[in-house]
């Protein structure tokens, strides 16, 4: 089958090739691709981590797959809040239920192919046989060695002779490789109720992690109906909460209750930061579980409120100062399409460089830290309980045109993806430039320490043009130029079916990554 595929290393595009090479789709080229990321992106996803995902079916159907975890039923707040002011970033404690590998499996059922073990084929080996380790690994080594070295599990596997793995040398995770035949064998079901989730758990429970082996069985993957937005033509569909993709709809919606079109609107532009401002004001106030806290969008998208909040952060008025905890590093996005219509945007994590810093050396599973995202505060919208699950950065895109799929799209860069994708959209669905010329621009975002800054600052790229300086100047933030083609502004994901029906894939040159496009057989 005819397809395209876009993540963030090589080796996990070539397993989607080689599943639509096989006779698959969108879903198990995607599929593919994700179960390898696990493996040669190890600081950035894991089977310990968590999941998003939008499935859109040739039927027009489109699925929201929710594979984020709660907190653990017995988790003891009232003692957190004693020893600490916020949740810690590393440890037992930040670990919520895994929903990686649950989520693969709903993705599956969605209309995969080919045998979810087919699919598992490539990580199994490139864990068992070793891959390269990558730019971006060596990087994240370095910046999170505190953390690895404390950990036996980390260590063990990404320092040789008690220096970290450097670019080119080769990584070899045997027990990742078993962990990931036995998934292949007995199914994904055996991470959440069977042996592999005893041993799970056990490994956790010794370290001081209250999640039970209930916890694990209790957890499901949802299935949702996507947020939409309409403007013009265009159709945006992304993850509903507790995920932060309706702070994408509010900005181009108060763009467009602004009289400013979305499609002319250029990175550089004052009025996007300002519509963006507003709605990360928005995520910081209401964004949590749904089910204990519903996040009031037909409130937030009324377009006069939107218009004059813009009226307000132009004077100077804002409340919003990112100093959430950091969360860079933390995302891989894989974004395929098919010949058929079927396309697909999935975004796994581990939330911080290796999660919570917790290698489980039995089974290789490196641990997310998606706890770190809940709040202590009592009466906030995050607020830490048991079964809750947290605010989440993860915000997979799909654009219609007319109906019809057009592009998926999807990001690294923890609370900027929205800004991201923001500024990647008008390129990416106009057509006047290629896809990869259109991820190589500069970019910048707005953060605190979540983007390596002591105070809310706006970065942007060196090689950004120069009155970006004075456009992108806000009251309240400072303003900082980056390096270009730097990770901290993300590295986004992209596929498209252009209006004369070629299939155009595109994948950030700030990280490892490549776009294939695989013609239909013979």
């Amino acid at each position: 089958m005819a397809g395209v595929i876009a993540t963030p290393h090589a080796s996990a595009t070539r397993a989607g090739v080689e599943a639509f090479a096989a006779g698959g789709n969108a879903i198990d080229a995607a599929l593919a691709a994700a179960s390898v990321l696990t493996v040669v992106y190890p600081h950035q996803c894991a089977l310990g981590g968590d999941l998003f995902a939008l499935v859109a079916l040739p039927d027009g159907r489109c699925h929201s797959v929710n594979g984020s975890g709660a907190a653990a039923a017995g988790v003891r707040v009232e003692d957190l809040r004693a020893q600490y002011q916020e949740m810690p970033d590393h440890g037992p404690i930040p670990i919520t239920v895994p929903g990686v590998v649950h989520a693969w499996q709903a993705v599956h059922g969605l209309g995969a192919s080919l045998g979810f073990s087919r699919l598992l084929a490539p990580a199994i080996a490139a864990a068992r046989d070793g891959v390269p380790v990558s730019g971006s690994l060596e990087r994240g080594i370095q910046q999170r060695l505190g953390v690895v070295t404390r950990d036996p599990g980390l260590s063990a596997r990404f320092l040789a002779h008690g220096k970290p793995l450097c670019r080119g040398m080769i990584l070899r995770q045997p027990e990742l490789s078993v962990t990931l035949e036995r998934l292949a064998d007995a199914g994904p079901a055996d991470f959440y109720s069977g042996s592999l989730a005893a041993m799970l758990v056990g490994g956790l429970r010794r370290l001081g992690s209250v999640l039970s082996e209930s916890d694990f069985a209790e957890h499901r993957t949802r299935l949702e109906t996507p947020l939409s937005l309409a403007l013009g033509d265009i159709e945006l569909q992304t993850s509903p909460p507790n995920s932060q993709g309706f702070v994408l709809l509010e900005a181009l919606a108060a763009l467009q209750a602004a009289g400013e079109s979305w499609e002319a609107t250029t990175p550089g532009s004052r009025l996007l930061l300002l519509a963006l401002l507003a709605a990360i004001e928005d995520r910081e106030r209401y964004l949590g579980d749904p089910r204990r806290a519903p996040v009031p969008l037909d409130r937030l998208l009324q377009a006069g409120a939107l218009r004059e909040r813009l009226l307000a952060l132009d004077r100077g008025v804002t409340s919003a100062r990112p100093g959430a905890p950091p969360a860079h590093g933390d995302t891989v996005a894989v974004c395929a399409l098919d010949g058929d219509g079927m396309a697909v945007s999935l975004i796994q994590s581990v939330f911080q460089l290796f999660g919570c810093g917790i290698l489980e050396p039995r089974t290789g599973v490196i641990f997310h830290n998606r706890g770190r995202g809940f709040s202590l505060r009592r009466g906030a919208a995050n607020e830490l309980l048991p079964r809750t699950r947290p605010a989440h950065t993860l915000m997979p895109l799909i654009v219609r045109r007319a109906g019809r799929v057009r592009a998926a799209l999807g990001c690294m860069g923890g609370r900027a993806q929205p800004q991201i994708l923001a500024q990647l959209l008008p390129a990416a669905t106009s057509e006047r430039e290629p896809l990869a010329a259109a991820l190589r621009r500069p970019r910048w975002v707005v953060g605190g320490k979540d983007i390596d800054c002591t105070l809310p600052t706006v970065a942007i790229e060196a090689d950004a043009p120069a009155e970006w300086d004075s456009s992108l100047r806000v009251a309240g933030y400072e303003l900082k130029r980056i390096p270009a083609l730097n990770e901290v502004v993300g590295h986004a994901q992209a596929v498209r079916l252009r209006a004369d029906g070629t299939l155009e894939g595109a994948s950030d040159p700030r990280s490892d990554g490549e776009a294939a496009v695989v013609p239909a057989a013979g």
